[in-house]
């Protein structure tokens, strides 16, 4: 029987915008096949309105929208805390066919540059990975390789290598920094899923000061047409909003969050 957080990423597959509309397909392309021509024919069309939704602009509103509940805050004018809280997630472990480790967004960088302004004296990085992944290390180890090559010394560093999941991180790094005094702290992660992470850790006993970082929705320059167009990449945002909403849903209902 799987686990609860091996579920928790399989089920919500069968409710995201892309695969829902292939699933309608597959339904309407049985009930044609069956006889029950106009069912099939209400599933394609259900099956279109959902990819011409979910691709439109209406996806990239409101991924704007929950992106921007923590605005950005310069590094300059970020609030000093007893330690920086760096959620995984950004960091690629070495799987085949990379060789090394490699950065997948802001989260490192944005984290280090708080502790060299000295917003900060500790880091710790809490991430294990979701799935066990043999004759490697957690993916909060390879980021302290990295923080350490970029010279943060190690004894400012912190992993918490077990966690799979948002709560699982607030839970374990507190257990890790209430032994250290430490309930102060700036929460670096990506910006659409700071709201969740917040909720998550002020549960968990923190006094949490957001720090968000890679910002999606900027306001980049270019043709207004494009803006309008549906694309895949907004089909993607429309896939996102559903998993954090579910998440902020599934967190409520488990009492992770209030």
């Amino acid at each position: 029987m799987p686990d609860w957080i091996t579920l928790s990423k399989i089920l919500p597959q069968l409710v995201y915008p892309f695969n829902l509309a292939l699933l309608l397909l597959l339904a309407a392309l049985l009930l044609i096949i069956f006889g029950r021509r106009r069912s099939g024919f209400f599933a394609v069309f259900f099956s279109f309105v959902i990819l011409v939704v979910c691709a439109s602009p209406l996806s990239r509103v409101l991924y704007g929208q929950h992106e921007l509940r923590h605005p950005a805050v310069p590094i300059s004018s970020s609030p000093t805390a007893d330690a920086i809280v760096l959620l995984g997630g950004d960091v690629g472990i070495p799987v085949p066919p990379r060789s090394e480790s490699q950065l997948q967004g802001n989260r490192l960088l944005h984290a280090f540059r708080l502790f060299e302004a000295g917003k900060a004296p500790l880091i710790i990085v809490t991430g294990g990975n979701v799935f066990s992944q043999k004759g490697l290390e957690a993916e909060a180890t390879y980021s302290k390789v990295i923080l350490a090559s970029w010279g943060v010394p190690n004894d400012a560093i912190l992993t918490e290598s077990k966690s799979r999941n948002t709560r699982q991180n607030a839970l374990y790094s507190h257990q890790i920094l209430r032994t250290q005094g430490v309930d102060r702290i700036l929460l670096v992660s990506d910006a659409f899923h700071m709201p969740r992470a917040v909720a998550v850790f002020r549960h968990a006993g923190f006094e949490v000061m957001p720090s968000p970082s890679s910002f999606s929705i900027t306001d980049y320059r270019r043709p207004k047409l494009l803006d309008w167009w549906p694309s895949l990449g907004n089909l993607g945002k429309a896939h996102a909003v559903m998993h954090e909403m579910l998440g902020l849903l599934v967190y409520r209902l488990r009492g992770w969050i209030e």
